[in-house]
């Protein structure tokens, strides 16, 4: 898949890419995108003591050069037909599943998708975060402001390729990140940091 460069977006010195939104996906959905239906719903905004806002829609969790360069060259936002979900480490779903995230996709059905979601967590889903994701072969980095873990793999079954995680946490944040085809990193969760944390 052909893409054109992100020249025209500057991020801390790094040029930035791509992610999408709707609402929260907790429950079901197959691991790549499919052709199944997702409703989509906007959060109001939370926020953690630590002071982590959730954003009140897609909108807010990347800046406004990363939005048109998504919707360009990966597809729509929040389009229904993509399920995949933003994670498949199975801790990590669980405290998804209580954390009432903000998910955003890029993309529609077939074989190139990414699935992310921004949620407000305490400590403790946060250490349980980070042991699920090391234990689960992700390579994590600490920065200035967050963690953040990654994993790049095969993917096999009907939608083939290649397909990755990146998980940011910190701050009483936790963005997560799946793309199947679709690898625009680093750039891509760069503007979501930049954006999200500020």
């Amino acid at each position: 898949m052909k893409r054109r460069a992100l020249a025209p977006l500057v991020v801390a010195g790094v040029l930035l890419a791509l992610a999408g939104c709707a609402g929260d996906e907790a429950g079901s959905a197959p691991s790549q995108p499919t052709g199944g239906a997702t409703p989509s719903a906007t959060p109001t905004a939370t926020a953690t003591p630590e002071g982590f806002a959730v954003p009140e829609s897609c909108d807010g969790v990347w800046s406004a050069e990363a939005l048109a360069i998504l919707s360009e060259e990966v597809g729509p936002l929040n389009d229904q037909g993509l399920t995949m979900l933003s994670t498949e480490v199975v801790p990590a779903l669980e405290v998804l599943d209580a954390a009432e995230p903000l998910r955003c996709t890029w993309g529609t059905a077939g074989g190139v998708g990414i699935a992310t979601t921004v949620a407000a967590v305490d400590d403790a889903q946060i250490d349980t975060l980070r042991s699920a994701l090391v234990e689960g072969g992700f390579t994590c980095e600490d920065r200035e402001a967050v963690t953040r873990c990654e994993r790049e793999e095969e993917s096999g079954g009907p939608e083939q390729g290649t397909g990755g995680e990146v998980h940011v946490l910190g701050a009483g944040g936790w963005v997560a990140t799946h793309w199947l085809n679709a690898d625009f990193e680093p750039q891509y969760t760069d503007d979501i940091v930049a954006t999200v944390w500020g």
